[in-house]
C-alpha cells in the first residue's frame, strides 16, 4: 500500500504540473496588442509616442502618482507635456488627467489613481513593444 501511495504521490507532485506545462506550451498563446481608440489627426502636434497631462493643479496624493509617471517616462524616454482644457475637449477626454497618445491618433485616457497610473505605464510598455516589434507582440 505504501508504494502505490508514493507512486501517486510522484504522479501528482511531478507528472501533473510538467503536462500541464506542456499543454500551454503547444496550444497557449501569449500574445498581446494595444488597439487604437480612434484618430484624432486635428488636435495631435506630436511625433512618437508621448503622454499629455492637463495643466490643472494637482493634489497632494495626485501629485505622487504624477511623479510615478514622471520618472517612468524619463526612463522609457517618452515625452510628458501638459496641455490645456481645450486640448483635452477637441480629443473629447476632458474628464481624464492623462492621454496616451501617438502620430496616429488617441491609445487611452486615464485618471491619477493608482489605478489608472497602472493602466497607464502597462499600455506604455505594450504599445512601446508593439511600435518595435508590431502587431500581435510575444514575450
Amino acid at each position: 500500500m505504501n508504494k502505490g501511495l508514493a507512486r501517486l504521490l510522484f504522479l501528482i507532485v511531478f507528472i501533473v504540473p510538467v503536462g500541464w506545462y506542456l499543454i500551454l506550451q503547444l496550444f497557449g498563446d501569449n500574445s498581446f496588442s494595444l488597439e487604437l481608440k480612434y484618430p484624432i489627426d486635428n488636435c495631435i502636434d506630436t511625433e512618437g509616442i508621448a503622454i499629455m497631462r492637463t495643466m490643472d493643479s494637482v493634489s497632494l496624493t495626485k501629485q505622487n502618482y504624477l511623479d510615478r509617471v514622471v520618472y517612468a517616462v524619463e526612463n522609457k524616454k517618452v515625452p510628458l507635456a501638459k496641455k490645456d482644457q481645450d486640448f483635452f475637449e477637441c480629443i473629447n477626454q476632458s474628464e481624464s488627467d492623462l492621454v496616451l497618445i501617438s502620430e496616429e491618433g488617441l491609445w487611452g485616457a486615464y485618471d491619477l489613481s493608482r489605478e489608472g497610473v497602472d493602466q497607464l505605464l502597462t499600455e506604455l510598455d505594450i504599445l512601446l513593444l508593439q511600435k518595435t516589434y508590431g502587431e500581435g507582440t510575444y514575450r
